[in-house]
């Protein structure tokens, strides 16, 4: 009996053993397929079937390991703000062919992962971001000329194809950081930058120079504002010396100048500086006094 019972005990070691290096076998074999690695600021989608075939989706799944059977499938999206530059061919309202370099950034919806996985897959920026904001661009940009697009009115145009991209009337799965009305969305669109302006280099020079001349212009009429200004200001003090005159001339007389020039002599007769006072009638009627500074004549004895 004790004999007995070794041999199945054996048995059953061995099998384990077989069975255990199988399974390591296959484990190592078919480690891609079953271990999957969800990195920080992703989430996990795992497509498994039920019975009967049924296939469903579970997520999102958190940050870290995952063991999954080798028939499912799994995937990872990124949640973190990401970037894309990319360029468009349009057409202008005056009939113009040329280029748009576009740079968004776009988030994606954690919660929402599992739809955007059913409805679109992991290549929405493909199949979703990228002919979207292409199809709205091209619409708006038909409606501007050519010239006013390399101007003035581009930050009006990117504004413009941001708000149709995210705007809950043109329902397409993305949505402005501001604006949630509760619609499926899967997408946070950030902003839409115009990075460059491509025009035929024809065009563009032939804008460039006008804008110069236009430039040229505003300095020339800014100078001439400024002549007319000086000229107004010159009138103005011409005018107030005038009434100046006018006012003070008919109360200066003979008299009244003698006084002055009395006055001023002998203020000048009592300062230190060498100088001869000739003391006659003039016709002025005012003494004449001479500056001799330190050379004056010496005094007789």
């Amino acid at each position: 009996m004790k004999h007995y019972l070794l041999t199945i005990f054996r048995r059953i070691k061995y099998s384990f053993v077989f069975f255990a290096l199988i399974t390591s076998f296959l484990f190592a074999v078919l480690w891609d397929k079953i271990v999957y690695t969800t990195p920080v600021g992703h989430a996990s989608v795992e497509w498994y079937s039920i019975l009967g075939g049924t296939r469903a989706s579970k997520g999102p799944l958190r940050e870290g390991i995952h063991i999954i059977w080798p028939w499912n499938q799994f995937y990872t999206y990124d949640l973190r703000l990401q970037d894309h530059k990319q360029s468009y061919a349009v057409v202008s309202q005056d009939g113009l062919h040329f280029d748009i370099d576009l740079d968004f950034r776009w988030e994606v919806i954690k919660e929402e992962v599992v739809t955007l996985n059913q409805e679109i897959g992991p290549d929405y920026l493909d199949r979703l971001l990228i002919p979207e904001i292409g199809s709205v661009l091209r619409r708006i940009v038909a409606t501007y000329p050519a010239e006013a697009i390399y101007t003035s009115e581009r930050n009006a145009l990117q504004q413009a194809v941001f708000d149709e991209v995210t705007s809950s009337t043109h329902p397409n799965g993305v949505r402005s950081p501001q604006i949630n009305d509760g619609e499926p969305d899967t997408i946070i669109l950030t902003d839409i930058l115009i990075s460059k302006v491509d025009l035929p280099p024809m065009i563009q020079d032939a804008i460039e120079r006008k804008l110069s001349e236009a430039e040229l212009v505003k300095e020339y009429a800014f100078r001439v504002e400024r002549e007319q200004l000086e000229s107004e200001r010159k009138a103005v003090e011409a005018e107030g010396i005038r009434q100046f005159q006018a006012t003070v001339a008919p109360a200066i007389t003979d008299s009244y100048l003698k006084w002055r020039g009395i006055e001023a002599t002998l203020e000048l007769a009592k300062s230190n500086n060498a100088k001869v006072v000739v003391i006659g009638n003039s016709e002025a009627g005012l003494p004449l006094i001479l500056d001799t500074g330190n050379q004056g004549l010496p005094l007789a004895p």
